[in-house]
């Protein structure tokens, strides 16, 4: 016991990891803890005898400076009331080493003491104990200034939902986006989901309440808003539910974007593809028009002409041109004007096969084996010309007059990105027969075959076994 009371208590005030200051009521410092002189770079002897504002002047650039008053009336409470007293935080700048004066904000806490024995309810000195805020005070002001230019510049508004009360917290961004006049009283969020386009109302109201259900949620809004002077804009949301420190109730924080300008662009660059895409179809539309033109006098000079080599030339330009002519009118049918669904046109093409080549009247027919792909118009353009060619040849080559068969059209996917075209007959002309050919149409038909397939970026393969098989691998 007598090693306890022999102990000097000032020790312990001077170890105290927090900031302290002795002073009587009329603001004269009697002891300085070490963390306290550390802090404002004094030593003890320079504060012990001084009132405070002799020992901390007010900043005379600063014209509201007005904590003398303020920590006088402070300590008037404590002396009062016997009971300690907290500060509002503020501002009270701190002379440095070379005169100059630096930016401190400040949370104070003054606590009486009560040190005459024979009035022992008397406040004879007052324990004033500081915390210096400035960096966390600062960084909170920097994080607020980017946040403002933020939301300026990307047109963003702040938010903070209470859906237990109905309570909107927000930035004067919102009420513009919302066509609220500046000065305009609101009080509720219904007010805001009011003017919620009716046709988003019930969605948007269903993920807010989504939201508010469970801590941690994230908040997803995509909404029209009608002002009162009929224009709409449109909104995009992102938030989270958080639990309220105060109240312990969920609100829900968060940011809305006034996409408008966004939304516009891209209803007028719907608008543009449309209009593109409808002068693309008429393009298309009119070229099978002006294309079955010429397979019609093609026609008519092949049924006109005397001479059978001619005929066979002209009756192979027509082939040729319808089927360019199908692949245009497959993309005038088409939404999509830049590619052809190949499976669908394989079929038109066909057609036209078996009208052109029916009237050489052999009984040969002609069969599909084609996987649903999509293909870009120029490679269509060209797959369809190496189709009609390999079609062409083998009705031409294969067969005897009399003769009955089949000519296979097969298109698939071959692993990877490449593509086989696959054009089969099951004719009886040998293999040497089909090589030994001179004809001038067959050579023709020949280099556009070889032709195709390099523009098609890609390879032959032919095979003589059991009829003829012509195979292009090309990437997809």
């Amino acid at each position: 016991m007598d090693e306890v009371s022999g102990i000097d208590l000032g020790i312990f005030f001077d170890a105290a990891p927090t900031a302290q200051m002795v002073f009587t009521p009329d603001l004269r410092i009697v002891a300085a803890n070490q963390r306290y002189c550390a802090m404002l770079g004094r030593q003890p002897e320079e504060l012990i005898g001084n009132r405070v504002f002799e020992a901390f002047p007010a900043n005379p650039d600063d014209p509201n400076s007005d904590a003398e008053a303020e920590l006088q009336a402070s300590t008037d409470a404590v002396v009062a009331t016997g009971e300690a007293q907290e500060m509002p935080l503020r501002q009270h700048d701190v002379q440095e080493v070379d005169g100059r004066y630096g930016t401190r904000y400040w949370r104070i806490l003054n606590s009486p003491v009560f040190a005459d024995a024979s009035e022992p309810e008397r406040v004879t000195h007052v324990i004033h104990t500081a915390e210096d805020v400035t960096r966390s005070i600062l960084g909170e002001r920097a994080d607020a200034a980017k946040r403002r230019a933020a939301m300026r510049g990307a047109e963003l508004s702040y938010f903070e939902f209470d859906p237990a009360s109905g309570r909107l917290t927000r930035s004067p961004q919102l009420d513009a986006l919302f066509g609220f006049e500046p000065g305009e009283t609101v009080t509720t969020a219904q007010e805001f989901f009011d003017r919620i386009h009716p046709d988003d109302h019930g969605a948007t109201i269903a993920e807010i309440e989504r939201a508010g259900r469970t801590i941690g949620s994230d908040l997803h809004l995509d909404y029209r808003i009608m002002r009162p002077d009929g224009t709409v804009r449109w909104a995009i949301g992102h938030g989270e539910s958080v639990r309220d420190p105060d109240t312990q109730h969920v609100r829900i924080v968060g940011i809305v974007l006034d996409a408008t300008s966004i939304c516009e662009r891209e209803e007028s660059l719907r608008e543009a593809v449309g209009a593109r895409d409808l002068l693309i179809a008429e393009v298309n539309h009119r070229v099978k028009n002006s294309l079955q033109m010429v397979t019609s006098i093609l026609n008519l000079e092949a049924s006109a002409t005397e001479d059978a080599a001619a005929r066979a030339s002209l009756k192979a330009a027509t082939t040729r041109v319808n089927a360019v002519a199908a692949i245009h009118a497959s993309l005038y049918e088409d939404e999509d004007v830049s590619s052809v669904q190949i499976d669908r046109y394989m079929e038109r093409l066909k057609e036209h096969l078996d009208a052109s080549l029916s009237s050489e009247g052999r009984g040969v027919k002609i069969a599909l084996d084609v996987e649903p792909i999509r293909l870009p118009t120029d490679k269509a353009i060209t797959l369809s010309l190496a189709v009609n060619e390999l079609v062409t040849n083998s009705f031409k080559h294969a067969f005897g007059n009399e003769d009955e068969g089949a000519v296979t059209i097969s298109l698939r996917r071959s692993g990877g990105d490449t593509i086989v075209l696959e054009v089969a007959d099951d004719g009886t002309s040998s293999s040497t027969d089909r090589l030994e050919i001179k004809s001038p149409s067959s050579g023709l038909g020949q280099r556009l075959i070889k032709g195709m397939a390099s523009q098609l970026g890609g390879t032959i393969e032919v095979e003589g076994k059991n009829g003829w098989r012509t195979r292009i691998y090309f990437p997809e």
